[in-house]
């Protein structure tokens, strides 16, 4: 830890040394790299199968309990250097940002909307939990970010999210129609001073700066949540003014916090007065983590029972859940897909196929879509094929999500060689039968690669560039280590 660092890290413990039991456990924490966390995609494996395959690796993953299947790693392992990651086996997120799911509490079949959703872990978390019959609507302001979040929607096989680029404090969309909203605020980032090298001391001026955006996101929240909803507020920042003062200063009669604590997070409760500021007397029954309670990052977190009231202001119903730029795409392209690929009705049923634009087809689930209003949904569901000049071409993301259900036009590699020129482009040649030219699906052992194209003997890879999470000699080296596919 250089000088600069350790200054920063005492300069926020002076300013929180009021709030801070042990400061010496907190700068100890502080300088220690943050432990990796990760958990299993139910979509496409299990708990027990993704701990197998780390143990293949020589790793130690230790249990979290407050989310199904997730692992907790030494620091220095490399999550996106694997076979695994790859095809979507799991996703890489900070143990504490899970809680906030965890409070926020999505049910199945229920419509959630992430309002500040990029990079997707959180979304992820949530489209697992309201399953088949529920959806995610997943905002963010960033274009760039969207993209990020896109991709790892699709490397994990969601079907059950749309993506919107808006901004969060003004979406437009019909009050009351969702039933949890989830307001992962921009924030000062202080909470995040284990993963810097040079962490930022508390500045007041982008404090205040972002607590606007912070409160009208917020009243955002608390108007788009169903009367009697849920909506949870988190930070990883420690400063009251993005946290505590936010809440009382937009919340008033509009809703109660209830307790967010969760077994066993050690936390400290909201502060309901700060540098002679009173606040209301339930911010009591918010969260705070500071590093040194588990081991985590520092985090805020806030669950908002909204009051039945309905939001005051009068909307115009919407006649279209969505504009003309998104249709339902003929259903002779999903026939072409499940033909060349054999995938039998079951695998699809209740699913169904939306075009973007002129070229992007989209795999979703058939349930109610939710009211979008002015905006244009950048995803909806699973990004499966694209028209190009050679035909409707599969994506990798299809390929991967289907691939159990796969029956025609599928090849196994075997040889580690052979995966390892696959992923970095080159064609080879590939004596296999009943393999017709094309696109092909291309699997090894248990890892559904995804797309490649097979044409005169030879294999040559499809799968986009920036999928391989590292080399290909090191995500070789890590399906040889894994018991799962010898």
């Amino acid at each position: 830890m250089n000088s600069d660092a350790s200054v920063a890290h005492r300069t926020l413990l002076d300013r929180y040394l009021p709030l801070i039991d042990d400061p010496t456990a907190f700068l100890t924490s502080a300088a220690t790299p943050l432990p990796i966390c990760l958990w299993a995609n139910p979509l496409k494996t299990t708990g027990p199968q993704l701990l197998n395959q780390l143990q293949g690796l020589g790793l130690n993953p230790q249990p979290i309990p407050w989310w199904p299947n997730a692992f907790q790693l030494q620091p220095n392992f490399h999550p996106g250097n694997t076979l695994a990651y790859m095809a979507g086996w799991y996703t890489v997120q900070e143990a504490i940002a899970l809680a906030a799911v965890v409070a926020l509490a999505p049910q199945p079949g229920e419509c959630i909307l992430d309002l500040c959703a990029a990079p997707g872990g959180k979304t992820a978390q949530m489209a697992m939990a309201v399953g088949d019959s529920g959806w995610v609507v997943a905002n963010d302001y960033s274009a760039g970010r969207l993209v990020g979040l896109g991709d790892t929607l699709n490397r994990l096989g969601c079907l059950n999210v749309i993506t919107t680029h808006g901004n969060g404090r003004n979406l437009g969309l019909v009050p009351g129609q969702f039933d949890r909203v989830l307001v992962d605020a921009p924030c000062s980032g202080e909470g995040t001073l284990r993963k810097q090298a040079q962490p930022q001391p508390w500045r007041p001026h982008y404090s205040q700066r972002i607590a606007k955006v912070q409160r009208d996101l917020l009243a955002q929240a608390l108007k788009l949540v169903k009367p009697g909803g849920v909506v949870v507020y988190s930070t990883c920042t420690f400063a009251p003014e993005e946290n505590e003062a936010i809440i009382d200063g937009v919340l008033g009669d509009l809703g109660h916090l209830e307790p967010a604590a969760i077994a066993p997070l050690i936390h400290q409760p909201g502060l309901t007065r700060w540098q002679g500021q009173d606040y209301r007397t339930d911010l009591r029954h918010a969260c705070r983590y500071f590093p040194h309670f588990n081991d985590t990052g520092g985090f805020f977190i806030a669950r908002i029972r909204r009051s039945p009231n309905p939001y005051p202001t009068k909307v115009a119903p919407l006649q279209s859940p969505l504009l003309p730029a998104v249709s339902i795409a003929p259903e002779a392209s999903l026939t072409l897909l499940q033909s060349r690929f054999g995938l039998p009705t079951a695998c699809l049923v209740n699913r169904l196929l939306w075009a973007t634009g002129r070229s992007r087809l989209w795999l979703a689930e058939r349930q109610c879509i939710p009211l979008l209003g002015p905006l244009i949904p950048q995803t909806i569901g699973l990004a499966i094929a694209r028209y190009e000049r050679q035909g409707l071409k599969p994506t990798t993301a299809f390929l991967q999500r289907l691939g159990p259900w796969i029956r025609r036009n599928h090849i196994n590699l075997e040889d580690p060689a052979t995966v390892a020129t696959f992923l970095e482009g080159q064609p080879q040649s590939i004596a296999t039968d009943g393999l017709e030219s094309g696109y092909v699906h291309v699997r090894h052992g248990p890892f559904h690669l995804g797309c490649g194209r097979y044409t005169g003997g030879q294999l040559q890879s499809q799968i986009p560039k920036g999928t391989v999470g590292g080399s290909a000699s090191r995500l070789v080296w890590a399906a040889q280590s894994d018991p799962l596919s010898r």
